[in-house]
């Protein structure tokens, strides 16, 4: 993957990337397999990307959190490790799965980086596993989601921010680093990687992917909807 050198951080995308499926797309249909989210609740989460448009567009599909409004904490959190169970027995993409083992067998810190809700990501993470993750981690307040998150939520130009964020904490420059990732979005953070492997990529990053030289694993792209 890279010239020889380990690199200081491997950060690696999940939905997609790690996993041939999206991991939220797959925890709202058992929300509603399991009567935990009710068909009101699913409607009105639906009808939040029918009122901010501009919004899904700006901040990508996976922006609204509205689903999680009403369901207990406890309730979230116990089900989202249940589906992590099922995604990493069925879902993984074997040689992102490799190279994160040969990475971190070499030395280098491997780190999840993913828009995806934390409680699932920690715990994909946690069986791999990973070094770190840094996933999109829902707001609490009284013992209820807020429906806001508490830091950036890692996708797009966020994405690429929160990696900067982790190289200064580490003393890590981007360039010493390597990203993989499958869609668009994930173009600000590989465009300031040394290194970056586009896994399955949407078309557009495919493109931008061979103008860069950058590695391409074949195989589906994954499609949030």
């Amino acid at each position: 993957m890279t010239d020889g050198a380990v690199p200081g951080i491997y950060f690696v995308d999940l939905d997609g990337t790690l996993l041939s499926t999206s991991s939220e797309k797959y925890f709202l249909k058992h929300l509603v397999n399991q009567s935990i989210l009710s068909p009101a609740a699913f409607l009105r989460f639906l009808t939040f990307y029918v009122l901010h448009p501009g919004k899904t567009i700006r901040e990508g599909k996976g922006w609204n959190r509205n689903y999680l409004t009403g369901i207990p904490p406890e309730a979230v959190k116990r089900e989202a490790v249940n589906c992590a169970g099922i995604l990493m027995k069925n879902y993984f993409r074997e040689w992102t799965l490799r190279s994160v083992n040969e990475l971190k067998n070499a030395g280098c810190e491997t780190i999840l980086l993913s828009a995806s809700l934390e409680y699932i990501v920690a715990s994909i993470a946690e069986s791999i596993p990973m070094d770190y993750v840094q996933a999109s981690n829902p707001a609490i307040e009284n013992g209820r989601f807020t429906g806001l998150l508490n830091d950036l939520r890692p996708w797009g130009k966020n994405k690429a921010e929160l990696m900067r964020r982790i190289c200064r904490e580490r003393g890590v420059k981007p360039e010493n680093c390597v990203a993989a990732g499958d869609s668009w979005a994930d173009r600000f953070i590989m465009s300031e990687c040394g290194c970056s492997v586009a896994v399955c990529p949407d078309r557009k990053l495919r493109k931008l992917a061979v103008s860069r030289k950058w590695r391409i694993v074949e195989g589906r792209h994954t499609k949030w909807a």
